[in-house]
């Protein structure tokens, strides 16, 4: 199955990279975007000396591990956000019809040329803020692959949900997929400054705070081992949600014309 989908990431690579220039155009795109935020941060920092306890390189390593999430998903997963477009173009019968797991070709599906310029932005952020923090040992930086595996898959799971109601709305799906995804905007900062409701938004229904703000508080000390345990089973679970989601999806799918 590896090998199906890195055959079909090598053709999409293919078709993009045909134009070297449109390549260039979105991973400086994808550069400029963060760069921005993390100017926004730095903006920030030099008028308060934290938020609500939150120190400026922790919130450098919240930033980070958002942008090493989405870079991956871009580069390897963003073939979620076609979904609505695949559905009302009559594409996804194509999908159907192979005998290969729909998901699978979902998630296999093209390539975001913006994670090109995400991943060696989100790098950077990861390392100068553990550095400053006094972190920068072998464990904090191993710790990087879990945390931007889990954060990956978390961001893909809600997009997928999202992108997901094209089955049942019968209307463009892609309005509820960029709500979440803005909503979701808002974990790139410490999830406990916000009111109760919110925190509850970004850890219980768009759950992008435990993308960077829970491996934060992991990094911190705090309940590390109950932290750890919870942003694994989480991401299980939230993956297996989504994933009952669109084969439901599906049952209610109408076929091109709906």
């Amino acid at each position: 199955m590896l090998r199906i989908y890195l055959k079909f990431k090598a053709q999409y690579l293919k078709t993009e990279m045909e134009y070297t220039l449109n390549f260039w155009m979105m991973a400086v795109a994808g550069v400029l975007m963060r760069a921005g935020m993390l100017a926004v941060a730095f903006v920030l920092f030099r008028n308060v000396p934290d938020i609500a306890g939150w120190n400026e390189a922790e919130v450098y390593f919240i930033l980070s591990l958002i942008f090493l999430s989405e870079g991956v998903c871009n580069l390897l997963f963003d073939g979620v956000w076609s979904l609505p477009a695949l559905v009302f173009r009559g594409e996804f019968d194509v999908m159907l019809s192979r005998p290969i797991s729909p998901l699978y070709q979902l998630l296999a599906y093209g390539v975001g040329l913006q994670g090109a310029g995400l991943l060696p932005v989100g790098l950077i952020s990861y390392f100068l803020s553990l550095h400053t923090l006094g972190r920068l040992n072998p464990f904090s930086i191993l710790l990087m692959v879990p945390f931007v595996l889990c954060g990956a898959a978390i961001r893909v799971a809600a997009i997928l949900i999202a992108a997901s109601n094209v089955f049942w709305m019968r209307a463009d799906g892609l309005s509820l997929t960029y709500l979440a995804h803005t909503v979701g905007e808002y974990a790139k900062y410490p999830v406990s400054i916000y009111p109760g409701w919110m925190q509850f938004i970004l850890l219980a229904v768009i759950p992008y705070g435990f993308i960077g703000f829970v491996p934060a508080l992991i990094l911190r000390g705090e309940r590390a081992v109950l932290l750890s345990l919870a942003l694994l089973g989480f991401t299980a679970l939230y993956c297996l949600l989504a994933r009952a989601v669109f084969y439901r999806g599906i049952q209610k799918y109408e076929s091109m014309g709906m």
